[in-house]
């Protein structure tokens, strides 16, 4: 159960970076192709576009490569695209403030080019890193667009060069940068609780369905499982086997070795079992000494195999330093049996397979 929880929260890890990789195996052909086109239409003399824009293409165009031909790099390229597009976007930004001429002829050219690409660089930190790295990238692009344009403005004002109106939309401007951050850091900071919340919630659930000696699924887990197996035999007819099993001669380990020798005795039957079954048969304590394994699509003929591998897999070699044997029981669900009748009967099998001498399987 442990093993499973571990294997599912890596799939959904996985997927996650399967996506984001797919978002950005969209998003850097798209910045390739508005860096080009806006070196196509530039006009004459911006030295910027002209020379700097096709860089800028080729280095979105080595991340695209780097992206598409090592996806289990994507965890150490995703702050390096960020810094890379960062460095983009503010330095364009910096060149309008301090080159590119009075800043009342092109402010709607930074409005409407320039800020809101700042703005999605923002809220790209929070997507591309975890929240506290993805808060400290955003104030940090935050407070390098506002030095740049306070740098910038400053020189124009004293110099009565920039009008009113200009520098109060740049205050705006900002001001609305910032509460965009705010918004992102609450936003991801409720995403990463509610997520947390559910991976607790699903430890949880999992430490109430898992055995702790065992790492088997416990009596609850298995009755979940018996369940949903009756369910599926009266329905469809699909064939299910169950097999109870009791250490022989449990209470003398105890008794002779101590409990601890006893607990490992009962952890070392638990791994035999998992590595001695099908893959999707279910293993579970039961209770005590006592070990349930739950086989579907297994005719009972097939069954009576399996639970004798198990057997002879338990005496073959001492567990914890200590001979040990297990009687089993075997039986099948029937279209009209209950889950408390097939439990009985395989219940009943062991115990006679204990009677007869145990260290044997018996089906029922």
């Amino acid at each position: 159960m442990q093993d499973e929880a571990i294997g599912s929260a890596r799939a959904e890890a996985e997927r996650v970076e399967a996506r984001k990789r797919g978002v950005y195996l969209v998003v850097l052909p798209a910045g390739i192709a508005i860096f080009v086109l806006s070196w196509a239409v530039r006009t004459p003399g911006d030295v910027f576009l002209a020379y700097l824009y096709p860089l800028f293409a080729f280095v979105l165009a080595a991340l695209f490569v780097a992206v598409w031909r090592a996806p289990q790099a994507l965890p150490r390229l995703e702050a390096w695209m960020l810094a890379m597009v960062a460095m983009m976007i503010l330095s364009r930004l910096a060149w309008h403030f301090h080159a590119g001429g009075p800043l009342d002829e092109h402010l709607l050219v930074l409005a409407g080019g320039h800020y809101w690409a700042v703005g999605i660089v923002i809220l790209a930190a929070f997507v591309m890193l975890e929240h506290r790295r993805g808060f400290r990238a955003g104030v940090a692009i935050l407070v390098v667009a506002t030095l740049i344009a306070a740098s910038g403005a400053a020189g124009e004002w004293l110099r009565g060069e920039l009008s009113r109106d200009a520098g109060v939309y740049l205050v705006r401007v900002h001001l609305f940068l910032a509460v965009l951050l705010a918004l992102a850091s609450v936003a991801t900071s409720m995403r990463d609780t509610v997520k947390d919340a559910l991976v607790r919630s699903e430890a949880l659930e999992q430490a109430a369905q898992t055995d702790p000696l065992t790492g088997l699924a416990n009596r609850r887990a298995a009755e979940s499982v018996l369940q949903r197996h009756a369910a599926s035999v009266r329905r469809y007819g699909v064939p299910v086997a169950v097999i109870g099993m009791d250490i022989d001669h449990f209470k003398a380990v105890n008794d002779t070795h101590g409990h601890a020798i006893g607990d490992a005795v009962i952890a070392g039957i638990a791994r035999i079992l998992q590595s001695s079954v099908r893959e999707p048969d279910s293993v579970a304590r039961w209770g005590g000494e006592e070990f349930l394994i739950v086989a579907p699509e297994i005719g009972r003929e097939g069954a009576l195999q399996l639970a004798e591998r198990c057997r002879e897999a338990i005496a073959r070699e001492p567990i914890a330093g200590v001979r040990v044997t297990a009687s089993f029981g075997v039986t099948s669900f029937g279209p009209q049996d209950s889950l408390d009748a097939v439990l009985k009967r395989a219940d009943k099998m062991m115990y006679r397979a204990k009677e007869e001498g145990r260290n044997r399987v018996l089906l029922g």
